[in-house]
This record gives C-alpha cells, sequence and structure tokens, in this order.
C-alpha cells in the first residue's frame, strides 16, 4: 500500500477537526445550523492554513444524507467520495491550469442541470486568483444569480489579485496564521498517535518552522520522523533542517549582549561550517531578541512566548543582563540586518561584521545624565562669560584668543581676549621705532606722521604699521647698527634695569637679530611692565596708548566722530563704557533671539546706558529688523540695567562711514591676530636660518608679508 503523509493523512474531517481556524469554522456551522448559506464564498489566507480543507468540508455539511448539518458522518458515500476527491457533483478545478475563458464557459454549460446524486452542485475553484481577465468577467453574471442548486467556492492566497467586482458577489473568511503553541500541540498529538518520541526542543522547532502553517509543519515532521527513526531530539533536528539549534542562538545573543566579540565570531563559525543558512539565522536571532525584550518588560508571558521550561529559565537570565533598552537597541540593530543580508552577495560576512558591531557599540547613558552635563558646562559657559572669571567678567584670563569661537573667531564670548591680542602690535611698535636710527630716506621714517596720526581703536591699521615696521628694521642694510629694543628676546624674562646692556648681535646676521628683538618684544608687549611701556617717540599728533585691555579693544573716539578725529580723555572713556555695554547687552540677545543679535552687530552703539539707547545704520534693512524686535530688545536691556531705556535708531551719514560696531571689532581681531601669527612666523628660528641659506627668500617673503 502506498504511503499517505501527514499533511493527506491527518487532514480535518470535521469542523472541530480544524486547527487554528474556530472563527471561520463557528461562522460556516452556524450558517448550515439556521440555513443561511451563501452561494459564493471566498476563502483567503496562506498556504496551508486549511482554505481547501474547510472547503471540503462545507461540501460534505451540505451533501450529506444526514444533512444539510454541521457535523458529516463521513459514512454515507457522498461524504466519502468528497474526503477521495471522486464526487461527481463537486467540481474542484486548479485555477492556474483552467484559467481561460472557454474553461470557464464548459463550466457554466454544466451548471444549469440538477445534481446526479447529492443535494447541492458545488464548484471549488483553488488559486482563483490566476483566472485571467476574460474568465473574471465571463463568471460574473453566473456568479451573482447562479442556480438554487449551485454553490461557489474560491480560495486563494492573493486576494488582492481578484477583481473587487468578484469578492463584491462572495462572502470573504480570512484564514489566520495558526499560532505557534497550536501547532506545537498538534505535533504532539499526531507523534503521540504515530508513537515516536521526541522533546519539547524538537517539537517547537517544527512548530516555529511551521510559521504559523499547519501542512507545513506536517511536511517537516514526516521529513524528521524518518531521521530519527523513533526519536527526535531537538539538535538532531535542527541539523536535519539546516537550522541553527537553540543552543547556538543563545550563545551567539549571549555574546552579543555582554560585548564579546570573539565569541560571536566563533559561533557564527560554528554555525556557517554546519551549512545554516545565513538569512534565516538572522531571523532567528531577531525573534529570539524579541522574546529577550518581552521576558523583562510583560509579567505574565506565557502567552506571548515560545519557549520551553528548559529555555525559559535561560532566556530570563540572558535577558536580566542588560537593560530593556540597550535590549531594544540591539533588537533594532539586528533587525536591520536582516535586510542587509538579504540583498548582500556575502550574507555571512555582512551578518558577522553586523553582530561585532553590535558587541562593541558604546554604552548608553541616561537622558537626565546628559542633561544634567549640559546644564553643567551652560552654567560654566555663562560663568566664564559674566561671572567675573572670563574676559567679560574683567578677569585677566586672555587664553581665549581669536580662533577660540566655534564660529571662527568672530563670537563675542573671545572678543576681549581678541582686542588685547589686537592691542599687543600697537603697544609693540613705539619702542620699535623709538629706537630706530635717524635715517632720511628710509620709507618707514618717510610714513611715521602717518602712523602716528592712526588712532588706537583700529586694531588692523596698527598691525600693518607694525609689520612695515618689523620689516624695514628686519631689512636694514647689512652695515647699518642693529635697533635695540628694551627687554629681552624671545620667553625670557624682561631684563633688570641694573643689568648690563645687551651685546649687539653679530655683524654676520644683523637683520635676524634686529627682527627677532622687535617681533619677541611684540609678543610679550602685553605683559605687565614698566620697561614695556616706554614713553613713545615724539611726534605729530601721537596718538595716546591702550592702558587696559578694553582701552585696546574699545572705539577711542566719542561716538559719531570719525575714526581719526582728536579724543579728549573722558570722551574716550565713555566711547570704551558705551561699547562694553552694548557688547554684554547683545551678548544676552544671543540666544533668545539669534536673528536680532546678528542685525544688532552691525549697529554702531553711539549711547548705552539705563536710560536710553542710540544706535545707528549704515543700511534701512538691518535697521528695520532691529526695529521689528524692538520689545525684544528693550526686554533685554530692561533685565541687563534693571530699568527700561528709551531706544532711537539713527542712520550714519557718509562722514561716519568709519564709526565701529561689532561686526567690524571682530574683523579688526580676526585680521590683528592673523598678522600677529604672521610676526611669529617670520621670527621663528628656521625661518631666519633658511633666510640665511637663501637670502633671495628673503626679500619675497618680506614683500609678501606687506602684501
Amino acid at each position: 500500500m502506498a504511503y499517505t503523509v501527514f499533511a493527506r493523512k491527518y487532514r480535518p474531517q470535521t469542523f472541530e477537526d480544524l486547527v487554528g481556524q474556530e472563527h471561520v469554522a463557528r461562522t460556516l456551522r452556524n450558517a448550515i445550523a439556521s440555513d443561511r448559506v451563501a452561494h459564493a464564498f471566498l476563502f483567503t489566507g496562506v498556504r496551508g492554513v486549511g482554505k481547501t480543507t474547510s472547503a471540503r468540508l462545507l461540501a460534505k455539511c451540505l451533501c450529506c444524507e444526514q444533512g444539510p448539518t454541521a457535523t458529516p458522518c463521513n459514512v454515507c458515500p457522498p461524504c466519502v467520495d468528497i474526503t477521495a476527491s471522486v464526487d461527481v457533483d463537486v467540481q474542484e478545478i486548479d485555477g492556474a491550469s483552467n484559467n481561460g475563458v472557454d474553461d470557464v464557459r464548459r463550466l457554466q454549460e454544466s451548471l444549469p442541470y440538477r445534481p446526479q446524486r447529492d443535494r447541492f452542485k458545488i464548484v471549488i475553484v483553488d488559486e482563483v486568483h490566476m483566472l485571467s481577465t476574460g474568465a473574471f468577467n465571463a463568471f460574473l453574471k453566473t456568479l451573482e444569480e447562479p442556480p438554487p442548486h449551485v454553490k461557489f467556492i474560491f480560495a486563494t492566497t492573493e486576494s488582492h489579485k481578484v477583481p473587487v467586482t468578484i469578492r463584491s458577489r462572495c462572502q470573504r473568511y480570512d484564514f489566520r496564521l495558526i499560532p505557534q503553541a497550536v501547532v506545537a500541540q498538534a505535533v504532539r498529538r499526531i507523534l503521540d498517535t504515530e508513537g515516536v518520541e521526541a522533546d519539547d526542543a524538537a517539537v517547537n522547532l517544527v512548530a516555529n518552522e511551521a510559521a504559523g502553517s499547519m501542512r507545513d509543519a506536517l511536511t517537516l515532521l514526516d521529513q524528521i520522523v524518518a531521521f530519527g527513526d523513533g526519536k527526535l531530539v531537538g539538535a538532531e533536528v535542527a541539523q536535519t533542517l539546516g537550522i541553527a539549534a537553540r543552543e547556538s542562538l543563545f550563545a551567539v545573543v549571549d555574546a552579543a549582549l555582554t560585548g564579546d566579540g570573539a565569541a560571536v565570531l566563533r559561533a557564527l563559525h560554528v554555525l556557517a561550517e554546519q551549512g545554516v543558512d545565513t538569512g534565516h539565522l538572522s531571523r532567528q536571532l531577531v525573534q529570539l531578541l524579541r522574546d529577550l525584550v518581552v521576558l523583562r518588560v510583560a509579567s505574565d508571558v506565557d502567552e506571548l512566548l515560545d519557549f520551553v521550561d528548559a529555555e525559559r529559565e535561560r532566556a530570563r537570565a540572558l535577558a536580566e543582563k542588560v537593560s530593556v533598552l540597550e535590549l531594544q537597541r540591539v533588537f533594532a540593530a539586528v533587525s536591520k540586518l536582516v535586510d542587509d543580508v538579504a540583498v548582500s552577495s556575502q550574507p555571512m560576512r555582512v551578518l558577522e561584521m553586523g553582530l561585532v558591531r553590535v558587541a562593541t557599540r558604546p554604552p548608553l547613558e541616561e537622558v537626565s545624565t546628559l542633561l544634567a552635563r549640559l546644564a553643567a558646562v551652560q552654567k560654566a559657559l555663562s560663568d566664564w562669560d559674566g561671572g567675573g572669571r572670563g574676559p567679560l567678567g574683567g578677569g585677566a584670563d586672555t587664553t581665549r584668543g581669536a580662533g577660540s569661537d566655534p564660529r571662527g573667531g568672530g563670537g563675542r564670548g573671545a572678543r576681549a581676549a581678541e582686542l588685547a591680542s589686537a592691542a599687543e602690535p600697537a603697544r609693540a611698535a613705539e619702542p620699535v621705532r623709538a629706537a630706530e636710527p635717524a635715517r632720511a630716506a628710509e620709507p618707514a621714517r618717510a610714513a611715521e606722521p602717518a602712523r602716528a596720526a592712526e588712532p588706537a581703536g583700529a586694531p588692523q591699521e596698527l598691525s600693518a604699521s607694525v609689520a612695515r615696521q618689523a620689516v624695514a628694521v628686519g631689512a636694514a642694510p647689512a652695515g647699518s647698527p642693529p635697533a635695540s629694543v628694551e627687554g629681552s628676546t624671545g620667553d625670557s624674562p624682561p631684563r633688570p634695569q641694573n643689568a648690563a646692556p645687551p651685546q649687539p648681535a653679530p655683524a654676520a646676521a644683523p637683520r635676524r637679530s634686529a627682527l627677532a628683538a622687535a617681533l619677541a618684544y611684540a609678543d610679550r608687549a602685553g605683559e605687565p611692565s614698566a620697561e614695556r611701556n616706554p614713553a613713545p617717540v615724539a611726534g605729530p599728533a601721537s596718538a595716546p596708548q591702550a592702558s587696559t585691555q578694553e582701552d585696546a579693544a574699545a572705539p577711542q573716539g566719542p561716538p559719531g566722530e570719525p575714526a581719526g578725529a582728536a579724543t579728549a580723555p573722558g570722551q574716550a572713556t565713555l566711547r570704551r563704557s558705551t561699547f562694553i555695554e552694548w557688547e554684554k547687552l547683545v551678548d544676552r540677545l544671543e540666544h533668545a533671539s539669534p536673528a536680532l543679535a546678528g542685525a544688532l552687530e552691525e549697529a554702531v552703539p553711539r549711547l548705552v546706558n539705563a536710560d536710553r539707547i542710540v544706535l545707528a545704520f549704515h543700511t534701512d534693512f538691518t535697521r528695520s529688523l532691529v526695529e521689528q524686535g524692538r520689545a525684544t530688545l528693550l526686554a533685554a536691556a530692561e533685565s541687563h540695567f534693571g530699568a527700561r531705556p528709551e531706544l532711537q535708531l539713527e542712520q550714519l551719514s557718509g562722514a561716519e562711514g568709519a564709526t565701529q560696531s561689532l561686526a567690524s571689532v571682530s574683523a579688526s581681531r580676526r585680521d590683528a591676530a592673523k598678522n600677529k601669527r604672521k610676526h611669529e612666523a617670520l621670527a621663528h628660528p628656521m625661518v631666519l636660518e633658511a633666510f640665511d641659506i637663501f637670502p633671495d627668500a628673503r626679500g619675497k617673503a618680506f614683500v609678501r608679508f606687506e602684501a
């Protein structure tokens, strides 16, 4: 006798035997009992969930000699013939091979005739979505108004391919995926009936690999029963099916969660040697990680998990090793690997590197911890800018130079330090000029009156004058005496007054010594020392030197005057105070209203105090932006001064073009810092040594420096 596979041998013969589709069985039984059976049905669902079986059960219920009944006898001729698929009045048609218009027409020609033996003539069309468009159209009229003795039952795995005109004429029943636990129970019953021993791990593997399909489960069961020879063990079943054993899955996940990349690679290597399908392995890992998350977040998890008793305890211990957030993070990474593995030409390598990346992931930190750190950083920055320890607070810290601002050196947080750097070349220029020999033909001496008239508040122009003076000193003829600069060179401390005068530089390199001395003095000009603040040489309209960082930073002239105009001491102090207060006020608005703060940087502050704020603008556009933010500006001023001042906006005339704003001062600071770096580069010992070796390069370098 021919062998009958489990999928046919254990096919349900009544609705009570139908596994996992109780909603369909109940509806059909009630319809038969109440004589409300429709003329057309559409059964849809994935493969192996009982669509064709249910169609045959419905046919037996309608044609049984004891019926119509919800429980067919399975012994009468109609029931026996329908079970064997040989009933003359129940036609089973394969839609894939009988999908033409002519096939449908031949079927329709037989429908008007009464059934030969049974109560109804029943047409079962399997894979009905394979019918052609013409065949569907030929079915429409007959399907809408069939003869009273005809019933249509359509089955399909792709209901979306069935035209809506067909679906609207049928009662639709959606067959669900069968839960893994239900499949496992059915597999266990069949194994007991067959007298085959099997552990829970083997049964669970079969149920899990079935993926909700009872027919797939029985097909796999046929295979492993033949392999096991009367006894099934989980590890052997996994090897037979070409999938990873549960023990191997736990090993991979354990290594990934605990950060052991080497163990991950070793476990994957063993699985690769066993011929495990990589795509299936990645899906198994995702399922196991999902179960671990469920164990951590759900208290009653029996119906949500598919672990056997031995696996449940191990899974719980594994889930407790890391936090829920870490589990979710690993799950997200591995689930993405499923797609990467599916499209890769080397799936195992992709899986290996992906799991190593998961194993070497950096640790997560609580959001509250990060927020606390951010708050501490913000407080530290606030204290630095306004708490008395940084440049804006009046401290002596000048380490935050022009390049320290993250926005490229133009930010207001490092403005005072940049202004101090801009003032250093100005202080260094005076002693260099005082020590120069009287050379009437020198271009630097000829330009002395123009330099003396430069205002102390123009860092960019002063830096350029210092560059010209240093070049003039360094380019002196070889026979001329070297310029003497008060103080010492380099980083050495200043020479005491009672010390012996410095020896002149060797005649072989007078230009290098003079240039190095001048530039070294410029580097140290910002240090507080009476020796480094000599009286300026007498000259026409000599500009007063800035005595502090704020003196060097703030424009020296009174509000509204050109930059080159003479300024009384009281007016200069008032101008510096206005500029500093304005800088602090704009700094308050930087985070509250960045757009308004950007417009205010272009404004020229004429007067800034608790009673009145007078601002002048070069363009009407900037002025209109500030006018729109008037309320915000006044609110910040009230918070800063403790009183709400009056705001007046003016337009700058052509004669006031040289008046400085925060933006222009920031540009001057950057230029001054750039010039200082040029000084340092030219004064470097290696550069000077190169000039001695290549004399022709000295003049070219100085020309480029001046340019």
